[in-house]
């Protein structure tokens, strides 16, 4: 490989760039054209578009009408500040989707729309696809990105052609398919905090010009970068190894099925809390004082006192086989897939400070256990119109179902001294100490979509789509909870044997079922309008709806009139208690957006600069989140709910911009500017009317930079650097913690993170090359996520501070 593939990688640092886009033999042929045209230009120092499928057809990135952001497979390898699938959107405007628990859950957010809840059932509103199959666990969405070819994420509803659950956007993660030229890499890191990383993949033709394979292979190990102040050392760290077989089939030239496989394996210690004393919120319930006394270990922002160092374990498993088969003037494609995922958290709350009255040598004061296991299987099958005339159209069909099995067994402290005979005599009333909560979620959703577009002339042109779909679900809910015998002392001691295997007996309090039908249209319609060479503008009306959900309120005060579904405990006397504290199935109704989208794509000086600006307007109705709700009728005792909440208008701006100003230097960013305010209110406890919605700030900003220079003696010297700068967000959306009493410990303000890296590649066929990377190169400190106060007492969790990685990486 000469020179121009250097300058190539140059110009393709994060940006829009040529590369292949798929294995089928008809995309083949016009990306290896493309290659060698993206070459020359690169040798001009001038952009070039990337092919991309965000319409489900190869389109420039630049023709797409719509705000769409594109990462390579290069880039993903040389950028270590990018190692799980949710990294990707620190360089996307108006967007962030942080990691607080681990590399196993995000919480995605785009426009101010996403999810604060981590809960194994929860749904993000942001669609993600792995080649093209959506990914419904929430757990399997965080996963390690390696030997991709790219990365789409389109912002804006996306209900039309991606369908289900993409109100949010949209985000699909490319594989490097097999081919039938050999080639392969292999990467070994050594870095901070005891990191290892090896990754690698190889491919080629197995059988001729018939039977192509590729195999990739992905390995980190860590140690964890908080101090332990309980545990006296390093919290724990993790593990993470995953892997993709893949092979083509070419029967005949029409035709291609590509079979792959793949699956991960994680384990590690969830990242230990920091508790933060609140200045602003006092305390709750005098009788919870009694186990946060004044004392509490409050410890440094990369220190945690959390007795809880049990690893959580996760295991993906998928299979998925596409089907191409080219017509005359049309393409049929079908994509059948099945992904299993398996989890087990093992989660100690706050251990118990030594000045407390129930101080046992650091127990904590609740252990929860959770298993559970998920499977999904999809079918999506569409056809393509292929012909270049001024007609284009696309048809198709899509099934799902998921099934997810959840066990969550948790023993904890209630109001007051668990071992006295007041709490023993009637915990009934304040919390059962033992609860077993198992169920059942069944989702089927079928739909049918089209879009169609027509060019009236060269300059004017209209695309319109719809899509019918239907979504029942099921959520059927064992429940069931005892008091734990024995005195203060035996109770604490015994805390950390009792699990639902060997506590017994509990006493079943309910077993209830909700289920819904949802039965929705959505649709967009775009008309362009191209100018010339340099610029093109369209509007866009997409309305979108994102079938409901379920969730659980929490312990609250059933009364004992209540008829329900409620079972009699077999409590002592044989009798109800006189107040029954449980908790309560909780049905989310979908929730619905209109999205209005005016955008400019352009580019000047010969291609040297290309800039796209888009201006967008939503009304968002039941938008589901956490906010604090008065269910319980006890007085001042609300419990944080994830629920539908009110509405919201959200607005705002982007710009993408990507420039070449000389041959070897390219700087490409993005800004953007987002104003989200909850409209409506709900009625309950705390207000949200005004309040901005949760983790979504006002402001954001990227930047890549890198500059590439040749060597006398052949090979050829990178440096680059990038960053991002979000201003304050808040991580609850109520006025109270936003306006009226803004706790700093409930937001983040304002900060910046940088990344710099420097990369030496030995020779000009870049076969052999030496990189060295910084993350967050100011050791800046910042949260990532707060728990309310409690206490007074808040719950943080940090982002990584400074780390260095040094690789090695061979091509072939």
């Amino acid at each position: 490989m000469t020179r121009s593939r250097r300058l190539l990688h140059t110009v393709s640092a994060l940006a829009l760039v040529a590369i292949p886009a798929t294995a089928f033999a008809q995309e083949q042929r016009a990306d290896a054209q493309q290659v060698a045209d993206a070459t020359e230009v690169a040798e001009a120092g001038i952009i070039e578009d990337i092919i991309v499928y965000a319409q489900r057809r190869g389109q420039k990135a630049s023709d797409v009408p719509l705000a769409l952001s594109v990462l390579t497979g290069d880039d993903l390898l040389k950028a270590e500040q990018i190692k799980t699938t949710n990294d990707v959107l620190q360089f996307v405007p108006n967007a962030q989707a942080l990691q607080p628990h681990g590399p196993s859950r995000a919480r995605w957010f785009v426009r101010g729309i996403g999810t604060n809840n981590t809960g194994n059932n929860t749904v993000n509103p942001l669609g993600i696809y792995y080649d093209d199959v959506y990914i419904a666990d929430i757990a399997n969405q965080g996963y390690p990105l390696f030997d991709l070819e790219r990365v789409e994420v389109l912002n804006g509803p996306q209900g039309t052609l991606w369908g289900k659950n993409s109100n949010s956007g949209a985000v699909n993660y490319v594989s490097k398919a097999p081919g039938f030229n050999k080639d392969g890499y292999a990467k070994l890191g050594l870095g901070s905090f005891n990191e290892k990383q090896l990754e690698g993949a190889v491919g080629g033709p197995v059988v001729g010009d018939k039977v192509a394979a590729r195999a990739a292979f992905y390995y980190n190990d860590w140690d964890g970068w908080q101090k332990n102040s309980f545990t006296g050392g390093h919290h724990p760290g993790g593990r993470d190894v995953a892997g993709r077989v893949q092979v083509l089939f070419k029967p005949t030239e029409d035709l291609s099925i590509q079979l792959n496989a793949h699956g991960r394996d994680f384990s590690g210690t969830q990242q230990g809390y920091r508790y933060a004393p609140s200045t602003f919120t006092t305390a709750t319930t005098p009788a919870w004082r009694s186990v946060y006394p004044t004392g509490y270990v409050v410890g440094q922002e990369d220190e945690t006192h959390w007795a809880d160092t049990s690893p959580e374990t996760l295991k993906a498993r998928g299979t998925n086989a596409k089907i191409v088969w080219d017509g005359q003037g049309f393409s049929i494609t079908s994509i059948t897939a099945y992904e299993d995922n398996k989890q087990k958290v093992e989660t100690g709350a706050a251990p118990i400070p030594s000045t407390s009255p129930f101080y046992n040598n650091g127990v904590p004061f609740s252990l929860a256990d959770t298993d559970y296991d998920s499977w999904q299987i999809s079918e999506e099958l569409r056809v393509t119109s292929t012909d270049d005339g001024p007609l284009t159209w696309l048809g198709g069909l899509y099934a799902f179902k998921g099934v997810l099995d959840n066990r969550t067994v948790q023993a904890y402290y209630v109001r007051g001294n668990p071992g006295s005979a007041t709490s023993t005599g009637n915990a009934w009333g304040a919390g059962p100490q033992f609860t077993d909560s198992t169920y059942r979620q069944e989702t089927k959703n079928v739909a049918g979509f089209g879009n169609i577009g027509y060019s009236f002339t060269d300059a004017l042109k209209l695309s319109g789509g719809v899509r019918w779909s239907r979504e029942t679900s099921s959520f059927d809910w064992d429940y069931s909870a005892a008091n734990i015998a024995g005195t203060q002392a035996t109770f604490i001691a015994n805390l950390p044997q009792v699990n639902y295997t060997s506590y017994l007996p509990r006493d079943l309090i309910f077993a209830e079922r909700a289920t819904q039908k949802t039965s929705s249209w959505t649709y967009d319609v775009t008309p362009e309008y191209v100018f010339d060479d340099q610029f093109r503008t369209y509007f866009r009306f997409a309305h979108g709806v994102l079938p409901g959900g379920y969730t659980t309120t929490g312990n609250v005060l059933i009364p004992a009139t209540s008829q329900g579904t409620l079972t009699l405990p077999l409590a002592a006397t044989g009798a109800r208690p006189a107040s029954l504290r449980v908790n309560q199935i909780y049905v989310l109704n979908p929730e619905k957006i209109d999205s209005y989208e005016l955008g400019l794509k352009s580019n000047f000086f010969d291609k040297r600069l290309s800039v796209d600006l888009t201006g967008f307007y939503y009304d968002y109705k039941n938008l589901v989140v956490n906010v604090p709700t008065q269910i319980d009728p006890l007085p001042n005792n609300a419990t944080v709910l994830f629920r539908n909440a009110g509405a919201a208008e959200i607005k705002g701006i982007e710009l993408r911009f990507n420039s070449v100003p000389f041959p070897g230097f390219q700087l490409s960013g993005s800004a953007g500017i987002l104003d989200s305010e909850y409209t409506e209110d709900f009625g309950q406890t705390a207000t949200i009317l005004g309040a901005r919605t949760p983790r979504t700030s006002k402001y954001t900003a990227s930047f890549i930079a890198s500059y590439t220079h040749g060597l006398p003696g052949g090979g050829a010297l990178t440096y680059g650097v990038d960053g991002n700068w979000r201003s304050r967000y808040f991580f609850y959306p109520t006025i109270a913690s936003q306006i009226t009493a803004p706790d700093p410990l409930l937001n983040q303000k304002a900060f910046a993170l940088f990344n710099a890296h420097v990369g030496w590649s030995v020779n000009d066929e870049d076969t052999l090359s030496f990189d060295l990377s910084v993350n967050n190169l100011t050791d800046k400190v910042y949260k990532n996520h707060a728990l309310p106060v409690t206490s007074g007492y808040s719950s943080q969790l940090y982002g990584k501070p400074r780390s260095v990685l040094a690789t090695v990486t061979a091509r072939f």
